[in-house]
């Protein structure tokens, strides 16, 4: 870490979580923006502090990694916001990695490839080891209430049997581009065809299901998901988007799993843009039996912004590789 605890930061991927990142790294005195990197031409070329509001107008955004890191000369920590399929991000992660950049990532497949990818976590976590650095995945789902806190949860439980984990989300409450992705306005006949073949929709659900197994030693089976739409029953109105009837609220998907002596993991997320009574619910079925919820649920796009500035400190100082699983206690 250096002088005074400041560090110096680079920001890879503008979208809207991207830009939230940036203005609230302006307003925390430990972090300092020394570059950023977008592919979008509408911002390349302009001031950072320009498109977030606040900040140094020094900090000009570049089209190319080469190009940022010209500009900033070192890098303690990368903030990136560009993407949530590691067949898509993978490249961009080991090019900060190699650059000498800690990172913290916002994309969902990060906080446990060891089963659907191992093959990259294996080449993500050799090249962090490599050049003394760490790769960390922040976020709120995946990244904590559907992973990293039940599990925590779970040390204070005896023999638990299962975890089941509840979502309702209101979408009005939420960025356009999260609307975008749970199919708000679309047709309902066109958003089915896609959740049939899970082109559409939350990022990240099966690794949640993977982290909790492997931190309690369950050997569950294969995990069975079921992602259908939400469809508007009359005319809905909210947040600047209108939803005839027949058309799409949101998406509701489930994913469960389960092993061979009993354990279970059972987890259901719904987003809907005329939800009336948001709230997240975690249960885990032991000695004593374990019931959190969250009466208005937790605000995944603000709680994801704190949970990577907050991330950055950890990271510089974390011992090197690729951290999923945090050294927390378990049942």
């Amino acid at each position: 870490m250096r002088e005074h605890g400041t560090l110096r930061i680079l920001h890879f991927g503008l979208g809207e979580i991207g830009i939230g990142i940036a203005r609230e790294t302006a307003r925390t005195a430990r972090l300092h923006s020394v570059a950023a990197v977008d592919l979008d031409s509408s911002k390349v070329g302009r001031p950072l502090g320009s498109l977030c509001g606040s900040g140094s107008s020094d900090v000009i955004v570049r089209a190319s990694l080469m190009e940022a890191l010209a500009d900033a000369g070192s890098v303690d920590v990368a903030f990136h916001c560009a993407g949530s399929h590691l067949k898509d991000i993978e490249a961009g992660l080991l090019d900060l990695i190699e650059a000498g950049c800690n990172v913290v990532t916002t994309a969902e497949e990060v906080i446990f490839p060891y089963v659907g990818h191992p093959d990259a976590a294996e080449r993500l976590d050799a090249a962090a080891r490599r050049k003394g650095v760490t790769l960390y995945a922040a976020g709120v789902n995946p990244g904590f209430l559907l992973d990293r806190l039940p599990v925590y949860l779970s040390s204070m439980t005896l023999a638990p049997r299962s975890v089941r984990a509840v979502r309702m989300v209101d979408l009005s409450r939420r960025r356009a581009a999260l609307r975008r992705k749970m199919g708000v306005g679309e047709d309902a006949a066109s958003v089915s065809e896609r959740t049939r073949r899970f082109a559409i929709g939350h990022a990240g659900f099966t690794e949640s299901v993977q982290y909790v197994a492997r931190a309690l030693g369950w050997a569950i089976g294969p995990v069975e998901q079921a992602l259908e739409p939400v469809v508007a029953d009359r005319r809905v109105e909210r947040a600047g988007e209108i939803v005839e009837p027949g058309a799409v609220l949101g998406l509701a998907h489930t994913a469960h799993a389960e092993s061979a002596d009993g354990h279970e993991i059972n987890f259901s997320l719904t987003m809907r843009l005329d939800c009336s009574e948001p709230f997240d619910e975690i249960e885990i079925a032991g000695q004593p039996p374990i019931l959190v919820r969250f009466p208005l649920g937790l605000h995944g796009d603000l709680a994801t912004l704190a949970s990577a500035v907050n991330a950055a400190s950890f990271v510089a100082t974390a011992p090197p590789g690729l951290i999923s699983q945090l050294a927390t206690p378990t049942a």
